[in-house]
């Protein structure tokens, strides 16, 4: 029986500790302990806890997010910089592969040669568009691709890249039909490579999911106010067809990481995502129809600038042909400067047909001595070279004492990527660039609009 009881409520404590005397059964006092406790305490202190708790989460959530945004942009940028490595490697060696095979055509060559130099150049082709691809997934990926501003004709690339496209549905058995609906002697400025390279993404992707039947390449330019034109294009097939799950997805990247099925097409997966970019570049739109196993049609629309009507360039029909086949350089004082032997050994072709007078240089202090010992046309430099780099040979022209020599036309034929805008190049000191692989008509091209005929004139209209 107890002697005493003490019981007390105290609000938010814990507990109440009664220390109360007890009789045992043989009369010996025993202290006793009665816990009383109050429910109410442990909401505040609940509610502290569980504040700390999460403040503590939410910085260990935080620590981790800003170790995966680190690890995932390290590796985004270990993967941009592996792709633009190897772009960068694989230059050199496909521009050797594809400059010596077009020197071959001016060698004699028998039936079967012709026909083993016509596969090389198509596997060359290929290699070529793939890795351009490549490239400007790159500079996409590092917010680095910009487009240029030249003037250009839309029917111009619209045919090259139909023609172009057109052969290689023939070799599957496929009709292509072209149709330009518009003024094919509009000249308008902007990048017309690039429009030439999205014309190419969707027709080479048809007729890559065209297993019979025809592709239908159409564009229509329609004169807008304000001195612009809309160029709208569509490009159908009676290929395979999109499943429509997948088609709010086809613009994305999508690098394959199976195997394909026996027999059915399969291909790096960024074509589309490009041809997107570039159309978004260009402030245009670009979308897609389709409907499995019946096709579809893939349709973009931009719009560019319309240039005035062009002097007139009277070039008479000898002028013409020296101009097809480089002849007019005859006699031009040529200074190439590059690393790679094998690029010197194919200017050297080029240059030798082209009967030039021509220096090479190993690296870019031999090139510097010999510009100045000498009185060249033009200088070619590739930008990375041993003992001094291409900049830095053409900022040393760039400021020669000699005005004439200061100013002469300087070109940079280069693998490196690294400044893919034009204006960088410009303001470099650079005249022009082209970057390899390039084709002799590229390099053509190019030396003949820093370089003109003497006896070409132009004629104003009045």
């Amino acid at each position: 029986m107890y002697q005493s009881v003490a019981l007390e409520y105290t609000p938010f404590v814990l507990s109440v500790f009664v220390l109360v005397d007890v009789k045992s059964v043989n009369n010996t006092p025993v202290p006793a302990v009665i816990t009383v406790t109050d429910l109410s305490f442990f909401l505040p202190v609940l509610l502290v806890a569980l504040l700390l708790f999460a403040l503590y989460y939410i910085w260990r959530l935080r620590q981790q997010l800003i170790h995966i945004n680190r690890t995932g942009k390290a590796l985004a940028q270990a993967r941009v910089n592996m792709i633009n490595n190897i772009s960068q490697e694989v230059r050199t060696p496909l521009n050797a592969i594809v400059g010596f095979s077009e020197q071959l055509h001016y060698t004699s060559l028998d039936v079967d040669q012709q026909q083993l130099l016509k596969n090389i150049e198509e596997a060359a082709g290929v290699l070529s568009r793939m890795q351009q691809n490549f490239q400007e997934l790159a500079w996409l990926q590092k917010g680095e691709l910009q487009l240029d501003t030249a003037p250009f004709s839309l029917y111009k690339i619209f045919s090259s890249s139909t023609e172009r496209a057109a052969k290689i549905a023939q070799n599957r058995q496929l009709f292509l039909e072209a149709i330009y609906e518009g003024d094919k002697q509009i000249q308008v400025t902007g990048d017309g490579e690039r429009l030439g390279r999205l014309l190419s993404i969707l027709l080479e992707n048809a007729i890559r999911y065209t297993d019979a039947g025809s592709i239908r390449c159409h564009m229509r330019v329609d004169r807008e106010l304000a001195g612009e034109v809309s160029v709208s294009v569509s490009v159908t097939d009676t290929g395979r067809g999109i499943a429509p799950e997948r088609q709010p997805l086809i613009f994305e990247y999508y690098l394959h990481n199976t195997l394909p099925a026996v027999g059915s097409p399969h291909g790096a997966g960024i074509g589309l995502a490009l041809a997107k970019a570039l159309v978004e570049l260009h402030h245009g739109s670009i979308g897609v129809d389709s409907v499995p196993g019946k096709g579809s049609s893939f349709f973009f629309t931009m719009a560019y600038e319309v240039l005035p009507v062009p002097q007139t360039l009277i070039i008479t029909q000898k002028e013409i042909e020296q101009m097809a086949t480089g002849q007019f350089m005859k006699g031009r004082y040529i200074l190439v400067a590059d690393d790679q032997e094998m690029n010197l050994a194919l200017m050297e072709k080029i240059l030798t047909r082209w009967q030039c007078r021509f220096d090479k240089a190993p690296d870019g202090m031999a090139a510097y001595e010999l510009f100045v010992n000498n009185n060249y046309d033009m200088v070619l430099l590739d930008l990375q070279m041993p003992r001094m780099t291409g900049l830095e040979v053409v900022r040393r022209i760039r400021g020669d004492k000699e005005p004439q020599k200061a100013h002469i036309p300087v070109l940079a034929l280069t693998a490196d990527t690294t400044m893919p805008s034009n204006r960088e190049f410009i303001e470099a000191g650079f005249d022009d660039y082209l970057l390899k692989p390039f084709r002799e008509k590229d390099i053509y091209n190019v030396i003949i609009r820093h370089l003109r005929p003497e006896n070409v004139f132009v004629k104003t209209p009045h």
